[in-house]
């Protein structure tokens, strides 16, 4: 039952997330037709209202008590990820989605110019603040960090060029 709501949860985050960007790309004159697209793509989806808040360089999508804020102008890693997730300093941050879904906290940050061997920097960085990390590499130019310490996960994919690190609170079992 808990993993269907993590699934759930995943895929409603995800959906939200891709539908983020679209919308701040969209020019003016589209934002209110593509604003109520999503909502009702949303609700059928979901059988909850949702609300599409298009800003500048920012989109606020909330349904219920559930919130994903996608910030297309974004340039520094977010000063609300504790601490204990070692910051990564290898690339450019390019945005940030903050979501607060069940009420637990998470992000995703994507980032552009992405440093050469990455994957073992950060797997070092991810391992000095006591994380347990699974790598994988893609030859030399990629791959993902699978990192957990009990209370947070992290999730790190890309390739030399650009990257996505997520961010959450562990489920509690």
């Amino acid at each position: 039952m808990k993993a269907t709501k993590r699934i759930n949860r995943t895929g409603l985050f995800s959906a939200i997330l891709i539908s983020g960007c679209f919308i701040v790309s969209c020019q003016d004159k589209s934002k209110k037709s593509s604003e109520k697209l999503l909502e009702n793509a949303i609700e059928n989806e979901t059988g909850s209202k949702a609300n599409v808040d298009p800003g500048a360089g920012k989109t606020v999508i909330t349904q219920g008590g559930n919130t994903v804020e996608f910030d297309g102008k974004a340039n520094s890693w977010p000063g609300e990820i504790p601490d204990e997730v070692p910051e990564f300093t290898y690339g450019k941050v390019k945005a940030v989605t903050t979501s607060i879904i069940d009420g637990a906290k998470s992000w995703n940050v994507i980032y552009e110019n992405v440093e050469y061997d990455f994957i073992d920097r950060y797997d070092a960085d991810l391992k000095k603040k006591g994380f347990e990390t699974v790598t994988m590499k893609m030859g030399d130019k990629g791959g993902s960090i699978t990192a957990d310490n009990g209370k947070y996960s992290v999730f790190l994919m890309g390739s030399e060029g650009s990257l996505s690190i997520g961010v959450s609170p562990k489920q509690q079992e």
